[in-house]
């Protein structure tokens, strides 16, 4: 190689296929686009790069996971530190959790059938007079055939409206944490976090510990009248504001005092934002696309 080759003819020796950028090394250093070689062209290489994603993937899922269960607020600091390479991105994981629900749900919660809409306590007799309204302007429609086009689509619906949770809750932790002057990409991180926390907890573990109640009831006969749906929804709540109070001391600071009024003013202001606008919002949105 020729001595008196500049330094930057040997950093620019590699021309990017995908933005055209002269760089040097295995990425380009403007868009990220991974320089192959011959032996990348392999077969083998396939399930290299299928193995890796596994494996990289699982890593960072179950430390994601154990992060926010051994250290609620914590995964949101790292991330809004810069601290991000070991984890699974909040909100991905939000989405991740809200698929995974919504296509093996072991508990109704969220994924509501039209009858649910009609008994709700909140909006339950508007939702039946549309429901009447509806089927005395068709002739020839059942309730049974309503049910049926309403669930083809509320099960589209409801995982995009499910979106509208982090930043109505990130709103909340705006307006309680306000003097410590977080931008509100913070407030969605943490807003994520704690919607994860959330889903995971009334949605997939505590369903499991229903059924196990229920199976040990079957074995030793024993009443389980005192497992009901307001119970249910308590301990979920309540599991997802002790949460929160922990979540804001890591990563607000804030003294024991204002975390429990801030938690509980939460949980409240949470509660309606998915029990009730989440499932207001869900069935106008999909009963006005009936046709």
């Amino acid at each position: 190689m020729d001595n008196n080759q500049s330094p930057q003819t040997k950093d620019t020796s590699i021309v990017c296929k995908n933005c055209s950028n002269h760089f040097s090394g295995k990425y380009c250093n403007q868009c990220g686009e991974k320089v192959y070689k011959e032996t990348d062209r392999k077969i083998v290489h396939l399930f290299e790069e299928a193995f890796h994603f596994i494996t990289h993937f699982e890593g960072t899922l179950f430390t994601t996971l154990k992060t926010i269960f051994n250290s609620p607020g914590q995964l949101s600091t790292d991330y809004c530190n810069g601290i991000r390479k070991k984890y699974f991105k909040p909100l991905s994981l939000f989405l991740l959790l809200v698929v995974l629900y919504l296509l093996f749900p072991l508990a109704s919660g969220l994924n509501m059938p039209l009858k649910n809409h009609v008994d709700q306590n909140d909006y339950g007799e508007f939702a039946t007079k549309k429901v009447a309204l509806y089927i005395q302007q068709h002739p020839g429609t059942t309730y049974t055939m309503l049910e049926e086009k309403f669930a083809a689509k509320s099960e589209k619906l409801s995982k995009l409206l499910l979106l509208m949770i982090v930043p109505f809750v990130a709103l909340i932790l705006w307006a309680l944490s306000f003097f410590k002057r977080k931008y509100f990409f913070d407030q969605m991180v943490l807003s994520a976090e704690i919607n994860s926390f959330f889903l995971i907890a009334n949605f997939f573990l505590l369903p499991l510990v229903i059924a196990l109640i229920y199976l040990i009831a079957r074995v030793f006969d024993f009443s389980v009248a005192w497992v009901t749906d307001d119970r249910y929804t308590f301990i979920g709540q309540a599991a997802t504001a002790l949460f929160t109070a922990f979540a804001m001391k890591r990563f607000y600071g804030f003294k024991l005092w204002y975390r429990i009024i801030a938690s509980l003013i939460f949980i409240y202001f949470h509660g309606l934002i998915v029990y009730t606008l989440y499932k207001f919002t869900l069935f106008v949105a999909v009963f006005y696309q009936i046709h």
